[in-house]
């Protein structure tokens, strides 16, 4: 493709690249500026010449132009267009975007697989939010404590956009962060120390915050997630992730999450659904929740939104049973803190503006692309299984018994790529599978590749053989 007018630096964009378009054109764009082709207070071209000029849409063009406004590569002047930083992040000697890993030099590829992605963030939504939600004056006294009503109804309108669930016999509660929200609702069931049993192997902060609260036990899983017919006994809490069973990636099939809800109806007890699983694949066809299925009063969900938009918003919400809520209402008032109502407005207005659903559309366009390569090249080793590369942004491969997972793990270290082991992910008492496990969908596509590269450079080098193309 030509270069753009008043730009002059080579930009040359391929569609039949895995990586969209708007992410090659960043990548360039940032490539040019580091290396002074796009000198200090340059003007940048406007988005539709931009577009015009490359032959693509004004949208890929605009989504290059926010994530370079969020790394601090460009800024806007208000009347005068968009220009280059005075000083560039990393020649001020700042990180870039803060959540892209990269391989080059010392740099270190951190895959841990609870990183969220900043690619493609939608910057100027963001921003008109937060601007619109400083417009209201703070209210006299403090606001609801289960959370502005609008706020509430936003995320109960994601739920049922997103998820198709109808919440007939339960509450949304605002909370200021996840382990809050799972503290405020096993709290009020009214049993100080409940036994938890939470599927094995899973996320390692799930664990550990349920293990704040309780007892936690290991649930058995197989390829379609946890096994409810192996539910401890005396269990007053089943922990589990229907839509992606993280780290293995299963999906559990409506059979079983009839099971897990008879169960509920049977024992007294109560069914736990984390929502930060299963968001990021349209191509899924669609099951019931587990709180679909079941008994309003035995089945909660707790969520948030840092996959989606960022860690650090602290704000996270609980679906409870309707019999439950005054209790956590209550909870909530003796001191547990509350997201600040300027947050809560602005969260409202990213939800129902659309923002939050074009983003979660965004990024599983983004992550599909991600998978089919991690399947393409880790995909070729026969002796190894690669499971979760269907869905979500993270894998796991699982190792035959004569390669350690720990030599790999630290073999991937001096290449400097940090990968978790997935005894990690095993509660203590159970015997581990032999895997890594990895996420990739912070990684843009060029580090994407020279990671998968490296981890086959590992692989081969414990002789593990490769199928080669017909």
């Amino acid at each position: 493709m030509r270069n753009p007018q008043r730009l002059n630096v080579p930009i040359h964009l391929e569609r039949d690249q895995p990586e969209p378009l708007q992410d090659q054109l960043t990548a360039q764009l940032r490539r040019a500026i580091l290396r002074g082709q796009l000198t200090a207070r340059t003007r940048m071209p406007s988005t539709r010449t931009l577009a015009d000029v490359l032959g693509i849409s004004r949208g890929v063009a605009l989504a290059a132009y926010e994530t370079l406004l969020a790394e601090g590569y460009i800024a806007g002047r208000r009347g005068s267009g968009t220009y280059v930083s005075g000083r560039a992040p990393e020649a001020a000697g700042c990180p870039p975007a803060p959540t892209a890993a990269r391989v080059s030099g010392a740099d270190l590829a951190d895959l841990r697989a609870d990183r969220p992605s900043a690619q493609a963030f939608p910057l100027a939504a963001w921003r008109a939010a937060w601007r619109r939600a400083s417009h209201q004056a703070p209210p006299v006294e403090e606001p609801p404590a289960a959370g502005l009503p609008e706020l509430r109804a936003a995320i109960t309108a994601h739920l049922r956009e997103s998820r198709g669930l109808v919440l007939d016999g339960h509450e949304v509660v605002v909370t200021a962060g996840y382990a809050d929200a799972l503290e405020l609702l096993l709290r009020a069931q009214g049993r100080p120390a409940p036994v938890i049993a939470l599927e094995d192997p899973a996320p390692q902060q799930l664990r550990i915050a349920l293990g704040r609260l309780g007892t936690v036990l290991p649930l058995r899983t197989d390829a379609s997630g946890a096994r409810p017919d192996l539910i401890p006994a005396a269990c007053d809490v089943v922990a589990v992730l229907p839509e992606r069973g993280h780290p293995l990636g299963a999906r559990m099939p409506i059979e079983r999450r009839q099971a897990l809800a008879s169960w509920a109806r049977e024992s007294g007890g109560l069914v736990l659904e984390p929502a930060f699983d299963g968001l990021f694949n349209a191509a899924l066809g669609p099951l019931p929740s587990v709180l679909a299925v079941g008994e309003p009063s035995s089945t909660a969900m707790v969520g948030s939104f840092c996959d989606i938009l960022t860690p650090t918003l602290r704000l996270s919400y609980a679906v409870v049973p309707r019999h439950l809520a005054g209790e956590i209402e209550e909870g909530m008032s003796a001191g547990h803190g509350q997201p600040s109502f300027t947050c809560q407005l602005a969260v409202t207005d990213l939800l129902s503006s659309g923002c939050v659903s074009r983003r979660v559309e965004r990024l599983s366009g983004l992550y599909e692309a991600k998978r089919a390569l991690v399947r393409q090249v880790l995909g070729a080793y026969p002796d190894t299984r690669l499971l979760g590369a269907d869905t979500g942004s993270s894998a796991t491969l699982l190792l035959p018994v004569h390669v350690k997972a720990e030599s790999v793990a630290a073999e991937l270290l001096e290449r400097r790529i940090r990968v978790a082991g997935l005894a990690g992910f095993h509660h203590p008492r159970s015997v581990p599978k032999n895997g890594i496990v990895f996420g990739f969908g912070h990684l843009d596509a060029v580090t994407l590749r020279r990671v998968l590269h490296a981890i086959s450079r590992t692989l081969d080098d414990h002789c593990l053989a490769r199928r080669t193309a017909a």
